[in-house]
């Protein structure tokens, strides 16, 4: 990348991503990969007026290091105060910046159980800032930037110099930073997917279909007072965008209320692991059966968690026509397959996809089928020909989605 696109990506995640306003205190995860960025974002932070920027990077290596040389034992008794920076951030609403920049394929040697073992004890001891981020009670925002062997795993066939180069100009496409007013063109795309939330919320929707030729059957119903949202979210009446790429709108199912056979579309990459075919059956709700055709036992790590990731905590709607599909690539991160597919979430659900969510108690959320669980893991479900129909309050029935995309009706 060079320092222009640098620039406005450090700008739109500052600016558009989180809004850092004045006197907010804000945590930089990042990749020792991704330092130049991380510089800009900081500097864009602290011309913003931020109290307090503070950074943490990571690095494939010492993960790889971590995970071969300690035990099971040790991987999930962590110290507290491991947990307790970013719990920090969430205690004192501060803003939180997550820069992507590994290795997809980083752990594919790495004992799949430890990695299982590792991520719930971190979702536990993490709990206080996943409830805040979850809720939109916190500002965050994840973003993107190359990594070599990233680059190269999508683009086997260019060598390792091009590939890098690519995937940062996709990147920026994606992203919407390959202009000169990138806080403008997030603007102006977070009103055109507001638009299409606020014709779905008044459609009055009580069930969707999915069907498609590759084995996707399910009906999906939705909350009472459910809410889709997409674009830029709203945190104590400051808009913040935490996905950047996205091109979703998203809801909640009613997570008593899901029937059917669902197959994944895409490959899930997921902690350093790559899970191929995932399949799964759903009855009551509930995943009876699944199966996967690579890393089975990674994808059973994710359902057994809890009781709640036996359930679907996410429904987003996304149309093939994508700008991120017609790239017609597999990114192998979930930040940007998620936006070239329809996709669901196995897991927790956010509270504020059901009106008046975010001051429910877990009880209250539970009754009206909001589901709760200690992960929140996305896969994709769209193809092109993709068909979703809607049950309305009305009796009627709505073509949301024909041929992997949206009807004029809800674009």
């Amino acid at each position: 990348m060079n320092k222009k696109t640098i620039k406005n990506l450090a700008k739109a995640v500052v600016f558009s991503g989180v809004n850092v306003k004045e006197g907010e205190e804000v945590y930089v995860l990042s990749s020792v990969h991704a330092v130049e960025l991380t510089r800009e974002v900081v500097k864009y932070c602290y011309e913003r007026g931020a109290k307090r920027v503070i950074v943490r990077y990571r690095d494939d290596e010492l993960t790889k290091l971590d995970f071969e040389h300690q035990s099971t034992e040790t991987l999930t008794n962590k110290p507290k105060f491991v947990y307790d920076e970013r719990n920090y951030f969430a205690d004192v609403d501060g803003c939180v910046i997550n820069i992507i920049c590994e290795d997809p394929d980083s752990l594919k040697h790495t004992d799949s159980g430890k990695i299982t073992a590792s991520r719930r004890a971190d979702m536990e001891g993490l709990t206080p800032y996943y409830d805040k981020a979850m809720s939109h009670k916190i500002k965050w925002s994840i973003i993107a930037y190359p990594h070599p062997a990233w680059a190269k795993l999508m683009f086997p066939d260019l060598d390792e110099k091009d590939a890098y180069k690519k995937l940062g100009k996709y990147i920026a496409k994606t992203t919407r930073v390959d202009n000169d007013d990138p806080v403008a063109a997030w603007k102006e795309h977070s009103e055109s997917l507001l638009r299409r939330c606020k014709a779905l919320n008044e459609a009055g929707i009580t069930r969707l279909h999915y069907k498609n030729k590759l084995g996707t059957d399910v009906y999906v119903g939705l909350p009472e007072n459910y809410v889709f949202a997409g674009g830029a979210e709203d945190c104590g009446g400051v808009s913040f965008n935490a996905n950047m790429p996205t091109e979703e709108v998203f809801s909640a199912p009613d997570c008593n209320n899901v029937d059917g056979v669902i197959k994944a579309s895409m490959p899930l990459c997921y902690n350093g692991k790559i899970i191929k075919g995932i399949e799964l059956k759903l009855e009551h709700g509930v995943i009876t059966a699944y199966d996967a055709k690579t890393n089975a036992d990674v994808l059973k790590g994710i359902i057994e968690t809890d009781e709640g990731s036996k359930r679907l905590g996410e429904v987003a709607l996304v149309p093939y026509d994508s700008p991120i599909s017609k790239l017609d690539t597999l990114f192998y991160e979930t930040l940007f397959d998620e936006n070239a597919s329809c996709h669901f979430a196995i897991g927790r659900a956010y509270p504020t996809c059901v009106k008046g969510g975010d001051a429910m108690t877990k009880e209250e959320l539970a009754k009206v089928g909001i589901n709760d669980s200690n992960v929140h893991v996305d896969f994709m479900v769209g193809t092109k020909d993709l068909s979703i129909t809607a049950e309305t309050k009305s009796g009627k029935t709505l073509v949301v989605f024909e041929n992997g995309n949206f009807t004029k009706d809800f674009e």
